[in-house]
């Protein structure tokens, strides 16, 4: 309460000293009266302008390093040297870190051993090696021979085997044909059969009312019988036909099993007399299955070379040098700690140029693009001004923001931006010839979100007009429609001016008094 007193008595001195000096300095023009009974209003105005207003995308970013590496060894031990500090400038091959090698050491010479004693091994081989061929060509020879005759013996066996089973099958064919025509003879006599028995049936049944003789039935039913006979005939032929058959399928069986029998013992033969020929060749290439062995002694040569090199290659990973050219930015470890494989030790950036990444809302992507340069400022460097050109625009947006991620490049020759730092982005997506710019402070903006722009005449009286706004600067507003080039339009009153109120027009000192006064009475 004392403190709001504190404050608020000076304020009100000083707001009545500035009413009355509005008052004093202007009496004749207070005293006249609007056409609607209203008083002239104290205003201060200013006349429009005109120049090129500038469009352009803001965003926040981080600045971030191209190249980030953290340096961990790929062998586990304790740290024997670790000298670089955060701030420390790297180039590739510096000595960063170097592991005791103890262990690895003895490992070398352990496989430097094996490679000496796979060496001798070979050498000792080699001094051994002689011919061993012992005039077995004519042995090789008969052996040949006797794989030959056995493979033409098994081409002769193959070919009886085929003409056996061809004759066998060409029987077997016969016999069904001899079955289809006897099945077709039974069927004809069957035929006659019965046609004799309803010849007899129906001379018998006339001999019986007395039309014809019973002789005639007897010569039908000896007709009968005659046909009768003829079919058991015929049923003999065909069940033999059968059995010629049966015959026939039985022949291919014994054909076919003999056949192949046959065919086996011979391919038996040729295989024991080609087993012969590579037992004989066996004899005289001892010195090829010599070469052989060599070769095995070199191959246990070449492995025992291979893991003296992998000992080495693991002694030389406790030397753990920069691959790149940057500054040490984090040390998490010192000297007689132990270290382990995918645990940084240190972390080394490239700052000589780097990232700002910034987003920007999805409306906006299809402005910018790879090339385009934009303005940065960076919050831990106030009164400079960094530009650089768009290297990245991320073709998807982030689906929660669905906003666009883009990278400007920075160059960093000094080393004064840090990786980790706020930036400001600002990038120039055009031009605009704004014929028509107001101060901010003429553009009032209601309730509802419609703009009003007051426009005094010639004659000082007050219009206030809607207008439509384009863009914006810190310099003003571009005015599209309500106000047109040259007006001047109302940047300050004591009061809120009203349409068609009659104005006075203050002097500079006035209007800059009462502007302290609005001041003064917001910061109370």
């Amino acid at each position: 309460m004392k403190k709001l007193l504190l404050w608020g008595i000076p304020a009100f001195i000083l707001m009545a000293f500035v009413g009355w000096r509005f008052v004093g300095r202007n009496a004749s023009q207070a005293s006249q009266q609007s056409g609607k009974g209203r008083a002239a209003a104290v205003v201060s105005t200013s006349p429009t302008t005109s120049y090129v207003m500038v469009r352009s995308i803001q965003s926040v970013g981080n600045v971030e390093a191209p190249y980030k590496i953290e340096i961990s060894p790929k062998s586990a031990g304790r740290i024997e040297y670790l000298e670089a500090r955060e701030g420390d400038t790297v180039k590739p091959g510096d000595v960063l870190l170097r592991i005791d090698p103890g262990d690895l050491k003895g490992a070398v010479l352990e496989q430097r051993a094996g490679v000496a004693q796979a060496r001798s091994r070979l050498a000792q081989a080699k001094l051994s090696q002689g011919s061993t061929n012992v005039g077995i060509t004519s042995q090789i020879q008969q052996q040949r021979a006797a794989v030959n005759s056995a493979v033409a013996n098994y081409s002769q066996l193959k070919q009886n085997y085929d003409a056996q089973v061809a004759t066998a099958e060409a029987q077997i064919g016969a016999a069904n044909s001899a079955i289809v025509n006897a099945q077709a003879v039974l069927t004809k006599e069957n035929a006659s059969l019965r046609n004799a028995q309803t010849q007899y049936e129906r001379i018998l049944g006339l001999a019986k009312k007395g039309y014809t003789a019973e002789q005639n039935a007897d010569n039908a039913k000896t007709a009968v019988e005659v046909q009768q006979a003829a079919v058991g005939v015929a049923q003999a032929q065909v069940q033999s036909a059968k059995l010629q058959l049966q015959v026939q399928q039985q022949n291919l069986l014994i054909v076919k099993r003999k056949g192949t029998s046959d065919i086996a013992a011979g391919q038996a033969t040729v295989t024991q007399a080609r087993a012969n020929l590579n037992m004989a060749q066996a004899n005289r290439s001892q010195g090829p299955a010599y070469q052989e062995n060599l070769q095995a002694l070199q191959d246990q040569v070449d492995a025992s070379i291979a893991l003296l090199k992998q000992a080495e290659s693991r002694l030389s990973d406790t030397v753990v040098k920069s691959s790149i050219s940057g500054t040490v930015t984090a040390r998490k470890a010192d000297p007689g700690a132990l270290a382990s494989p995918g645990t940084p030790v240190l972390e080394v950036q490239f700052i000589d140029w780097l990232y700002v990444s910034a987003t920007i809302p999805v409306d906006q992507s299809t402005q910018v693009g790879p090339g385009q340069m934009g303005s940065v400022t960076i919050d831990g460097l106030p009164g400079r001004t960094f530009s650089g050109p768009i290297v990245n625009v991320n073709p998807a947006a982030d689906p929660l923001s669905r906003k666009f991620s883009v990278k400007i490049r920075l160059e960093n020759k000094d080393h004064s931006i840090k990786p980790g730092m706020y930036a400001r982005l600002s990038i120039v997506t055009g031009q605009v010839k704004a014929d028509v710019v107001v101060p901010h402070e003429a553009v009032k903006t209601s309730s509802d979100g419609s703009t009003t722009v007051a426009v005094v005449d010639a004659d000082k009286v007050a219009h206030v007009r809607p207008v439509k706004i384009g863009l914006s600067d810190d310099r003003g507003v571009q005015i599209l429609e309500g106000v047109t080039a040259g007006e001047n339009v109302v940047v300050l009153s004591f009061n809120p001016v009203k349409d068609g109120q009659k104005v006075s027009i203050a002097k500079p000192e006035d209007a800059s008094d009462a502007k302290k006064a609005k001041g003064k009475k917001k910061g109370d």
